[in-house]
């Protein structure tokens, strides 16, 4: 049997039966910075395939949203790991949203964080995301 496990939530911690795979989607709000981070997490894409899932999340985007433009996806850092990020914007509802797209390619699983702005990217919320990039830091023995 399993040995119970500590999940931390904003409202307090969990003790669960056992370890578990984390499906969910975060979404955060940073008010200060006028931004939202939202993070995912894709179990069932491979090493190797970061790039493929990037292309397919770019296409999602373009087709659900008006005014799509994005940039060449450029390599950076997450916390250390090799990155991949696209820089886009597109209308939704009316409104011009400009967006980072990161995906990082964990020891279990990809990430994908896409890091948003209605105001565009001043810099002050450039510094912000530079440091959320440089702040991570994976799970002990999970590499996230």
């Amino acid at each position: 049997m399993s040995e119970p496990v500590h999940y931390s939530l904003s409202e307090g911690t969990l003790l669960l039966p056992e370890a578990i795979q984390e499906q969910s989607v975060t979404l955060l709000k940073l008010p200060e910075s006028r931004a939202t981070l939202v993070i995912t997490r894709a179990w069932d894409v491979k090493p190797g395939q970061e790039e493929a899932y990037l292309r397919q999340q770019l296409a999602k985007v373009k087709r659900d949203m008006k005014k799509f433009l994005a940039e060449e996806a450029t390599e950076t850092l997450f916390g250390g790991l090799p990155a991949r990020e696209v820089n886009m914007r597109f209308e939704n509802q009316g409104v011009l949203v400009m967006q980072k797209l990161l995906v990082v390619m964990t020891a279990t699983h990809l990430m994908a964080l896409t890091f948003s702005r209605a105001a565009g990217f001043d810099p002050a919320s450039l510094i912000v995301w530079q440091n959320i990039k440089e702040g991570f830091i994976p799970a002990a023995g999970a590499g996230a």
